[in-house]
């Protein structure tokens, strides 16, 4: 049964992950969560977009649960398997606090690795995160395959995607098939009709206005000037619809008739 966990009893708590786990998932907490009240677990509270992803696969996959053991470091309780119950809370991952959490960090990290034998581990944190892990090479069975997401969000994201499915995403190919190139591109009944350098113009101005939300892509991008932009930011851009209301492959297939180009994390 799924515990709250405060920050005496996170010190003691032992894994009641599934014998048949065979793959270890670390992940950094987000500062995005759900602010409903009450207690919910962790891996529903946050919601930023490694939390997402992950989400979705488990959604598409149910039974890959049984295979993965997720853990998340959390800037106000420590490392915490995803089914602890938490409260909402504002509190964000620092230097100094990446330290302070170090020494209980590794110990428990590398109790979980102990308590099982795990085949893979991946880790995806951001770089205050890493600080609360140094060290943890050392404590790892040198049996272990360990993976560590880098680079920017979007590679991440991607990395993530892929660790988890055991592959990439469908191949842009797969998206070109049925596309009519003679009728006026349209996505969710809106018709767009846009050059490409007027897409391109959008994109611009968008980044000089942009907090940082194009760049939550996962597997695709698109390059706009220096940037790598997501492929949904830009359609939503162009079109004014909500992100959550079309799906990358609507995006992707959109973009082709647009003649925007796009790229594999």
């Amino acid at each position: 049964m799924a515990k709250f966990c405060d920050r005496d009893s996170c010190n003691n708590f032992k894994s009641e992950v599934s014998i048949y786990n065979q793959n270890l998932l670390i992940l950094g907490c987000s500062q995005r969560k759900r602010s409903d009240s009450g207690l919910l677990k962790a891996i529903a509270r946050y919601n930023g977009p490694t939390f997402q992803v992950l989400r979705r696969f488990l959604k598409q996959q149910p039974q890959a649960s049984n295979n993965i053991s997720t853990y998340i470091l959390s800037a106000e309780f420590g490392l915490i398997p995803q089914d602890f119950l938490i409260p909402y809370y504002d509190r964000r991952m620092t230097a100094s606090r990446a330290i302070e959490l170090r020494t209980s960090t590794v110990a428990k990290l590398s109790n979980i690795v102990n308590s099982r034998p795990y085949e893979e581990v991946f880790i995806c944190m951001g770089q205050f995160y890493f600080k609360a892990i140094q060290g943890y090479e050392a404590i790892l069975p040198k049996s272990l395959n360990v993976q560590v997401a880098s680079g920017s969000l979007g590679r991440k994201l991607g990395k993530l995607h892929d660790w988890l499915h055991g592959k990439p995403p469908e191949l842009p190919q797969s998206i070109q098939k049925n596309i009519n190139l003679n009728k006026n591109p349209t996505i969710k009944g809106i018709e767009v009709l846009l050059t490409t350098q007027q897409v391109l113009n959008i994109a611009h101005q968008s980044l000089e206005k942009s907090n940082q939300e194009f760049a939550n892509f996962q597997s695709w991008y698109v390059v706009v000037g220096n940037e790598r932009v997501a492929p949904k930011w830009l359609v939503s851009k162009i079109t004014g619809l909500p992100v959550s209301n079309f799906s990358t492959k609507e995006a992707l297939r959109l973009l082709v008739q647009l003649g925007i180009e796009f790229k594999r994390v």
